[in-house]
């Protein structure tokens, strides 16, 4: 690789309207920038020692370069609050505040294309993120925010960090759903048992001719189970998820210490598995033996779940996404949701869906900044089961369900809006 050593820099730039790196550049010393424009004009940015890139050019107070590889950018100037990345395309892509002058620097992506570096008046880039539920602070790298999807670092209240350690992608769940089969935390330690939620009034069902009768109020949240370990359980979940994915069923009886039962597992393939492909294309040998795995012997996070809610998770998993389970990170989805976990992958069509149902319910537009409706939300779109279940509440979300939509539960969505009516704390 060739380098580009500066030694006169500053007297070319006084020389010359328009300043070049070669290709393949290297910074054998910060170099000064002088004159570029942004928010304030006429300031000098500083290359770091040891950045590196295709090129840059400096012309007519524009600051640009292509194709960086690790390419870092600061300021000395005190009127500098930030330093920003836009790509070819206007977008603003990074941004780091000058908090330390000249110490202080951004990142540029590493995506091949070429941006422009400006000077801001920007005081706090995290503003700059795209706003996430729950966050409290948002990620950056080595002071480098990403955006527009900064991902969330810390979150706030009784939301909870989407995977172990904070990145780009990470996000918050929700307050954990309470009151079922699953366990809302837990993983390697047996979490705490919540607090049984108090049950809901039930409603009086309506008669033929007459209006349909008011929801049951809302059980009152039960207090949630105190977790073992968010990252613990994390951890737990995807490790269960690829045994699962890797449809091994001497795997999956090591780690649940169970023996194996060929008349149950051609039971549960019968009377779940089947079922549950039905109507579905690609379904392959190996994705119907990992389902009837699952429903006939669960995972160490889902073993208090029968054999039913687990062929209940798939299904909702199923709902949510339009597929069954078959790869590693989609079955750590499915047995997040049996933990009343977020899954990781997301569906729009099935929260806009959620939301409809919700307004179904409550005759109201769900307010996602308000705990309790995001709950009920998030459970009707992907099926979260709760922690500890109250039966009474169960029973009074059914008669609920009935009163408003006319039938019984059937369908995995159904059961979901039940779930969400029983559990989730929200109210008209």
């Amino acid at each position: 690789m060739k380098k580009f050593l500066v030694v006169t820099v500053l007297a070319l730039f006084l020389a010359l309207p328009v300043i070049a790196a070669t290709t393949d550049f290297v910074a054998d010393a910060n170099i000064t920038v002088e004159a570029v424009d942004g928010d304030v004009a006429d300031v000098n940015m500083i290359i770091l020692n040891g950045s590196t890139a295709e090129s840059w050019i400096f012309s007519g107070g524009t600051f640009t370069v292509t194709n960086p590889g690790t390419f870092k950018v600061g300021s000395s100037n005190s009127s500098v609050l930030s330093i920003k990345v836009n790509n070819s395309s206007g977008t603003l892509k990074a941004c780091a505040n000058n908090t330390s002058l000249g110490t202080s620097y951004v990142t540029l992506p590493t995506t091949a294309d070429t941006y422009t570096v400006y000077p801001s008046t920007t005081s706090d880039c995290s503003t700059l993120c795209a706003t996430q539920t729950g966050a409290s602070t948002y990620y950056q790298n080595d002071g480098t925010y990403t955006l527009p999807t900064c991902g969330v670092a810390t979150c706030s209240g009784t939301y909870t960090l989407s995977a172990a350690s904070a990145s780009t992608s990470t996000t918050c769940n929700p307050p954990a759903v309470s009151g079922g089969g699953g366990g809302v935390v837990g993983g390697g330690s047996p979490a705490t048992p919540a607090t049984p939620a108090t049950p809901a009034t039930p409603a009086t069902p309506a008669t033929p001719t007459e209006t349909p009768a008011t929801p049951a109020t809302p059980a009152t949240p039960a207090t949630p189970a105190t977790p073992a370990s968010a990252s613990e359980q994390i951890k737990n979940i995807v490790a269960e998820a690829a045994t699962i994915a890797g449809r091994n069923v001497q795997q999956v009886l090591a780690a649940v210490k169970a023996m194996q039962d060929a008349k149950a597992e051609a039971s549960a393939s019968s009377k779940y598995t089947t079922p549950l492909v039905s109507g579905l294309k690609n379904v392959t040998a190996e994705m119907k033996a990992a389902i009837t795995n699952f429903v006939n012997y669960g995972t160490p996070t889902t073993k208090i779940l029968g054999a039913g809610e687990r062929a209940g998770v798939v299904n909702s998993y199923k709902s949510a996404f339009g597929k069954v389970p078959s790869t590693e990170s989609e079955w750590s989805d499915a047995i997040k949701i049996g933990n009343g976990r977020w899954p990781t992958a997301r569906s729009a069509a099935a929260e806009e869906k959620a939301k409809v149902e919700f307004k179904k319910v409550y005759k109201k537009i769900p307010d996602m900044q308000q705990p309790n409706d995001n709950a009920a939300v998030t459970v009707i779109s992907y099926g979260l089961r709760p922690g500890n279940r109250n039966l009474n509440s169960e029973r009074a979300a059914i008669k609920s369900f009935k009163a408003i939509y006319g039938h019984t539960p059937v369908s995995a969505l159904a059961w979901d809006i039940v779930r969400a009516i029983a559990y989730s704390g929200a109210k008209r």
